[in-house]
């Protein structure tokens, strides 16, 4: 139930002053007062969603109670708000037993009974909210500071009104949770700021507003984002280039309908050598070959589509020496009995077969490159024990999830982040010379080196486009991200901090 010790106190400072029993009543009816740790523990093993703040006294609570209670009051139902006074003799053993650190305020969230994080954002009723709907999501687009030039829409009402301008209009329907919505937000401000006064770019959040079922039927939204241009008071079509500053900023030089999308040719019916099972005839074809090694997909699957082309390459090798090892393939999304009958789960699922037999799981088995299959199949083992995740290898590299990665790298001058894939075999070289570098920069506390884990994070790696593994990227103060393009050894890896930080290598 403890929190980190590592805490971030956010002082209230600008807030109006109002009497807690008087004149600001009616608006802290659904703040909750805790008044000790028997009924703080009451109030976390009853309710789930939890928001407590720590005042050092009264006074500093009543200040903040105008956007605290307000939140409360629409929140009721779905999240508790409570609040302690530490300058009392129960208050304080709770605030010292919770590591509070007020200043004068400080709140925590705590989730199905635990310590969850410290609120970090912006003090207003709708940042708030929406970190109580969700406290891994971002807060309002409105809030981050490169985004003053976008207009932020807030009702049908005010949308229609920007449509009857007659002006030139790029509006986004986004969903807070939408990963390729948080990525495309930072080039639409950009450009935003950059067309100001040509085109008004807009941004609507279709899924939170209080009009988005209507303003969702209304435009067709059936997923996100969905960026709609708007002239001369009318719907025109939608954005149909890519999501770089320099596609968006050509593309609004001269607006067009979009190009109609290609339909992607299914795998079985593409030119390659992969054997392409069935349900009809799997069976007979296990039992006919002496080595198999079937590769289990989905076809929206991005893991699945990288292996792809390997997995051809090395099935046209194997043909053309004329082995007996065969490479076969199966939709188990279409073929979903002979997956259930594997245990297929996840994807891409890779199962080694002899002599009619199963022998082995092999996915994370063998290099995934054209070389490393057919190594694999000529002379299959069984798979190494699972390795001690890197979460569990002590190390000074900074582990960050879904949760953790906003808040933990906006508090870095300099960080570098390595995304990975656990089975990635270029990730298990770079890891220790990573690690070896991590080390030379451990007592900079401006300086992080942080992996995340995309099999696990994956709404983090979609944010920052993660194709392929090993790829790292350098933020700082968690902004302005450039991808990392030099060498994965420890000297590289150091060369490279030591210039961001301007520390010599000689001093490390």
């Amino acid at each position: 139930m403890l929190p980190h010790r590592s805490v971030l106190v956010i002082g209230i400072l600008t807030l109006s002053s109002y009497c807690y029993a008087g004149k600001n009543k009616a608006n802290t009816k659904w703040i909750q007062e805790i008044d000790g740790v028997k009924s703080f523990k009451k109030l976390l093993r009853t309710k789930t969603n939890v928001m407590v703040m720590f005042a050092n006294d009264e006074n500093a609570a009543t200040k903040s109670f105008d956007v605290y209670g307000e939140c409360a009051t629409e929140m009721k139902g779905t999240a508790t708000l409570a609040w302690v006074d530490c300058s009392t003799k129960e208050g304080k053993k709770l605030c010292k037993k919770q590591k509070a650190a007020p200043s004068p305020v400080q709140l925590q969230h705590y989730k199905d009974g635990e310590f969850s994080s410290i609120y970090d954002r912006r003090y207003t009723v709708k940042s708030l909210k929406a970190f109580l709907l969700d406290p891994k999501s971002d807060g309002p687009w409105e809030e981050e500071d490169d985004a003053k030039d976008v207009v932020h829409i807030e009702s049908e009402k005010q949308l229609n009104k920007l449509i009857k301008k007659n002006q030139p209009m790029l509006v986004m329907f986004y969903a807070p949770w939408c990963g390729f919505c948080k990525r495309f937000k930072p080039v639409f401000s950009e450009v935003a700021t950059e067309k100001k006064g040509e085109v008004i770019m807009a941004g609507i959040d279709a899924q939170g507003n209080k009009d988005s079922a209507s303003i969702r039927e209304k435009y067709n939204i059936t997923g996100f984002p969905k960026t709609i241009y708007f002239d001369e008071g009318k719907q025109k079509f939608e954005y149909s280039a890519g999501h770089t500053k320099q596609e968006l900023i050509d593309w609004l030089n001269d607006p067009s309908e979009p190009k109609p999308k290609e339909a992607e040719v299914e795998w079985a019916e593409s030119e390659n050598d992969v054997h392409h099972l069935t349900a009809e005839n799997f069976d007979s074809f296990i039992a006919e070959n002496e080595k198999v090694m079937v590769f289990f997909y989905a076809p929206w699957c991005g893991h699945c589509k990288r292996l792809k082309p390997d997995w051809d390459l090395a099935a046209t090798q194997l043909k053309e020496d004329e082995a007996p090892e065969m490479l076969a393939a199966l939709d188990a999304t279409k073929y979903k009995e002979i997956g259930d009958r594997f245990k297929v789960t996840g994807y891409p699922t890779i199962i080694y077969f002899e002599n009619g037999e199963q022998k082995y799981d092999a996915s994370s088995a063998f290099t995934r490159s054209k070389d490393g299959i057919i190594a694999y199949i000529k002379d299959a083992k069984p798979p190494p024990p699972p390795e001690k995740p890197w979460t569990e290898v002590e190390s000074d590299v900074v582990h960050y999830d879904d949760a953790t990665f906003k808040a933990g790298v906006k508090k870095k001058k300099h960080a570098l982040i390595m995304f990975y894939a656990p089975w990635c075999g270029h990730c298990k070289k770079a890891k220790p010379e990573y690690q070896n570098a991590a080390a030379k920069f451990a007592e900079d506390k401006k300086v992080v080196f942080g992996a995340v884990d995309c099999t696990t994070s994956k709404d983090t790696c979609e944010v920052y486009d993660v194709k392929g593994y090993p790829t790292f990227y350098y933020l700082s103060y968690g902004k302005n991200p450039a991808k990392y393009q030099s060498g994965r050894e420890e000297p590289d890896f150091v060369d490279f901090m030591s210039e961001k930080t301007g520390v010599a290598k000689t001093e490390l």
